[in-house]
């Protein structure tokens, strides 16, 4: 049984409100209200998974937990990359629904604008490869590891018979309906404000979907 939900406001990679704020930052505010909002005492939480796809390795998941006062939770890092907070539901689910875990949070976390770089030394030299991608991820024309459009979304557009015009009228509608749930304040009970870090030292309260475009589309695109 899932008996409580939330999340942060989405912001714009790198150029957004959360671009100096940590993926651990936003781990920990959801964590407390989330459980906050449960009713369930937080030294009764078995655990915590969060996927944090490329973060570079440790367990924003069991740092938050500590920080959240849920010392007796292990925490765990899921690497699944796409779709990873989704397992970690998962996951949680058939613990609890085995009797192995009574109560645990889950979901995934991720800071693309905070996230480290990898690089590794060069086997057999003393060379250092900057902005390396494990082997796991090849590289091709056909699908480029660094970029999802095509891996995902080209690719699978084309499997499913999908055209251009027919992607660029759903994007626009998903942004029309965006625009309109968050100004009927569809999103507020769902997400907990986050304090984020301006360039300046300064912080402001985060509270608010900014991915959304409002400049496109136009009154008289597709709806």
């Amino acid at each position: 049984m899932i008996v409580s939900a939330a999340r942060t406001a989405v912001a714009t990679a790198r150029k957004g409100t959360l671009a100096n704020t940590s993926a651990e930052t936003l781990a920990l505010a959801v964590l407390k209200e989330v459980v906050a909002r449960s009713g369930v005492a937080p030294d009764r939480v078995d655990d915590v998974i969060l996927a944090e796809s490329l973060y570079g390795g440790g367990a924003v998941a069991r740092h938050a937990a500590v920080e959240a006062g849920m010392t007796k939770a292990g925490g765990m890092a899921l690497n699944r990359h796409c779709a990873g907070s989704l397992t970690s539901v998962g996951l949680a689910a058939a613990q609890v629904m085995s009797g192995m875990e009574t109560f645990i949070v889950a979901g995934g976390v991720m800071s693309i604008s905070t996230a480290p770089k990898m690089q590794r030394r060069v086997p057999g030299t003393e060379d250092v490869q900057d902005f390396w991608m494990p082997p796991t991820h090849p590289d091709s024309p056909e699908a480029p590891n660094l970029d999802m459009s095509i891996t995902v979304g080209w690719n699978t557009a084309r499997a499913a018979g999908l055209t251009r015009e027919e992607q660029d009228a759903w994007a626009v509608r998903s942004h029309q309906r965006a625009i309109a749930a968050i100004d009927a304040g569809y999103f507020n009970q769902q997400i907990v404000p986050v304090q984020a870090l301006m360039p300046d030292g300064s912080t402001v309260a985060f509270k608010v979907d900014e991915h959304p475009r409002r400049d496109r589309p136009s009154r008289n695109s597709p709806r």
